[in-house]
């Protein structure tokens, strides 16, 4: 059986995790105090969206600082009485509680989905456990805020952030060598952009669609997507004719895609497919609800939002239908097509921001986000000085354009 290039190029070291140096700095800090037996906090709390490094650190931690590993899921219907049978094992041994030379770390991998929330026993378990454990202890979490603040507050808290897409570009550059693979720029691009700051949801496609391949265009990835585009529109087909929120749940959860995506292409297809003025007001109030809950998750990063979302663009839409439908040709979402169309003035944009951040040592984010308003105006208005800049930074005539017609374009609603 092929071996998943998740696992087959997971980082072995702390400095192999790509896209996360503040992180991986606080982790080694809090490692360091470990090391020499003064820890502020027992517990070390990794925060932050799915496939951004927090589960592979963790393990690189261990290797690092020749620490036995010892990990548990969240997704085993994990109890009071579970958290300590697994750690009074460890205990047994004389290195979980005793203090002695030779450390075991301790990783409980999604500590925000903990099962038996009625009588909370999970969490009481992690609470006596960071409060006698002598050796360190990780909790991995999606959305920290998911978890009491009790045990929050014992934690030294580390975020994770969303992989820019150019980090996640050359991960996949870096894997199509080992495997062999001659792919085009452009194809590991659509990949990463899909990918949304997933790196391990781009290795996933990544495998997908190039293993058996020499050689990886921008064909066999469209060819790809348009057969994962073919499971959404038998969703959409089914969505409408649920008859209980469950079912309409499940629908989505067999989809395997974030509910960030599916949205668009919900609200793009099933108000077309209703006939009834009044459908259309509940379907557009429960999709705007939902949308209401997906900024909210992108803002607070508090990814337990996603549920609600999802129950509202799935069960919300479901249940709205009284009336009559009629059948129609479904479609991509226009922001789809907008988002590729405009692919060429981002990856304008992003070349001279990465050239900003080289010369003014910040992140690209930072230079897009604070120096490019800035500089549009310059280069729409002066000149002159937008030619000594210009130079500073190497910008290419292309470079020069965009950013002159940046200002014209935004005056004009563009």
């Amino acid at each position: 059986m092929t071996e998943p290039w998740v696992e087959k190029y997971a980082p072995r070291k702390l400095s192999e995790v790509i896209g996360q140096p503040q992180a991986i700095k606080s982790i080694l800090e809090w490692a360091d105090e470990w090391k020499r037996g003064k820890p502020k906090r027992r517990a070390l709390l990794l925060y932050g969206p799915a496939g951004t490094g927090k589960t592979v650190a963790a393990r690189a931690l261990a290797r690092e600082m020749g620490w036995d590993l010892i990990e548990l899921n969240a997704s085993d219907k994990r109890t009071f009485e579970v958290i300590k049978q697994v750690a009074g094992t460890a205990a047994t041994s004389g290195t979980l509680f005793a203090g002695v030379v030779g450390k075991r770390l301790i990783v409980l991998d999604e500590a925000d989905n903990i099962h038996g929330t009625v009588d909370r026993g999970g969490y009481r378990a992690i609470g006596e456990l960071l409060e006698q454990a002598q050796n360190p202890i990780v909790l991995i979490a999606n959305d920290q805020y998911a978890i009491p603040a009790d045990i929050r507050s014992a934690c030294f808290a580390v975020n994770f952030r969303r992989l820019a897409e150019d980090s996640i570009v050359k991960a996949l550059e870096r894997i199509s060598r080992a495997e062999g693979i001659e792919a085009e720029p452009l194809a590991l691009k659509v990949i990463a952009e899909a990918a949304r700051g997933d790196l391990r949801s781009a290795i996933n496609d990544l495998q997908a669609v190039a293993t058996g391949k020499r050689r990886l265009t921008i064909k066999d990835v469209i060819v790809y997507r348009r057969d994962r585009e073919a499971n959404i529109f038998e969703v959409l087909s089914r969505l409408l004719h649920a008859t209980t929120c469950k079912e309409a749940r499940e629908i989505l959860w067999a989809l395997d895609r974030p509910p960030d995506d599916a949205i668009d292409w919900i609200s793009e297809n099933v108000p077309r497919m209703l006939l009834e003025p009044s459908d259309l007001a509940r379907v557009y109030e429960a999709l705007s609800r939902a949308d209401i809950f997906l900024g909210r998750t992108r803002k607070r990063q508090a990814y337990g939002m996603w549920g609600y979302a999802s129950d509202l663009m799935t069960c919300g839409v479901a249940v709205a239908r009284e009336g009559e439908m009629r059948h129609v040709r479904f479609q991509v979402p226009s922001s789809g097509l907008l988002y590729a169309k405009t692919r060429g003035a981002r990856a304008l944009r992003d070349g001279i921001a990465q050239k900003i951040a080289r010369y003014c040592h910040i992140s690209s984010k930072e230079a897009r986000k604070y120096f490019i308003p800035y500089l549009s105006i310059i280069f729409a208005r002066d000149k002159k000085t937008a030619s000594r800049i210009a130079a500073q930074l190497e910008l290419t005539e292309k470079e020069i354009d965009y950013l002159a017609g940046l200002t014209t374009r935004a005056s004009r609603g563009s």
